[in-house]
């Protein structure tokens, strides 16, 4: 059977550490009121069970979904799972191990995964067990799990079951079985804020002004990326690719920034590590209208946040938000006079 066909199955929490609410913050400088679900957070432990796509679990009695991803809402599990027509066979791995898993896109492995971690520091005793990982996390995705302080990874192929898994639910995630409200746990970006910074949330001296180019990817690129970049330098904001840069490198930038420019999505995760009050200008398009990431991290910090929108010019992900498009210079230099 397809797993998008299997019987849907509850995960039932061996350690809840929050119950799903709702918390509100003030967007600064705007006012704008946004509302947003306190995520249900706790850890489960399943026996004999199979870890296929972005972490979705398979028994023999069902699938478990809910509470494994970041769209928990119906379109996206089933976007999920849909490119399966059967479980694949991954192999068997003997012991207990802790889900984190992963995949290649930088933002998830923050907003999906890292954040998921921190659930660990709930139950001590699963620090020391060995982490499960997909093997196609890139390995300096992983550095940042060891500057979180942990150490033991064991990597498996998609379909690979497992004789004992410990579960920390997904804390930022869009649906909470069904719907598509927001969801985040502030306490968990507070924790992994202070794993990942150490003694880089001291205050600095000498301030950064950058803005974080998608030049180099394969889509949500400017056609009139040159005249971006020149209009920034003017205003002594500098260019930088995060994917050429250590993880050391990316956190002694935003650690210091004063300004950070950078593209709605996966890139703007990287945020969450700059100081609070930061000032974030997201570039956008207008049916990008999610609020996580950046957005979510700057309402969260109090980080002052700004959104300057483009015009999408074709596609090229399977998402709709997956598109290139012309920046509105006007409107950009607009907002960094503003300032």
């Amino acid at each position: 059977m397809k797993p998008a066909d299997l019987p849907r199955l509850q995960l039932q929490p061996d350690t809840l550490i929050a119950a799903p609410s709702v918390i509100s913050y003030i967007e600064q400088p705007a006012g704008t009121l946004h509302h947003y679900g306190q995520a249900h957070a706790f850890i489960a432990g399943v026996d004999n069970v199979r870890v296929i796509g972005s972490g979705s679990l398979v028994t023999d009695e069902g699938i478990y979904v809910h509470g494994l991803s970041t769209g928990n809402y119906a379109e996206n599990i089933r976007l999920q799972l849909d490119k399966y027509e059967a479980v694949p066979d991954g192999g068997e791995i003997e012991g207990e191990h802790v889900l984190i898993w992963g995949g290649d896109n930088f933002g998830h492995w923050i907003v999906t995964y890292m954040l998921r971690a921190t659930l660990l520091w709930h139950r001590t005793e699963l620090l020391s067990k060995s982490i499960l990982l997909w093997n196609g996390v890139p390995k300096r995705f992983v550095e940042w799990l060891k500057r979180m302080g942990l150490s033991r990874f064991r990597y498996a192929p998609d379909g690979v079951r497992c004789e004992r898994l410990w579960i920390p639910s997904v804390v930022c995630y869009r649906g909470h079985y069904e719907d598509r409200t927001p969801f985040i746990r502030p306490q968990a970006m507070h924790l992994l804020r202070r794993l990942i910074l150490q003694d880089l949330e001291l205050p600095h001296p000498v301030r950064e002004r950058i803005y974080i180019s998608r030049a180099k990817s394969k889509w949500r690129r400017f056609t009139n990326e040159d005249e971006v970049a020149r209009l920034l330098a003017v205003h002594s904001i500098k260019r930088v690719f995060m994917g050429e840069l250590s993880l050391e490198r990316q956190l002694d930038l935003v650690s210091r920034a004063e300004l950070i420019v950078v593209h709605a999505g996966g890139d703007s995760t990287i945020t969450m590590f700059a100081p609070a009050d930061c000032r974030i200008v997201e570039l956008s398009i207008p049916q990008f209208t999610g609020t996580f990431a950046s957005r979510c991290w700057a309402h969260v910090l109090g980080q002052p946040f700004y959104r300057v929108n483009g015009k999408p010019v074709g596609a090229h992900g399977r998402l709709p938000i997956d598109c290139d498009s012309t920046m509105d210079l006007e409107a950009l230099i607009q907002c960094i006079n503003s300032l």
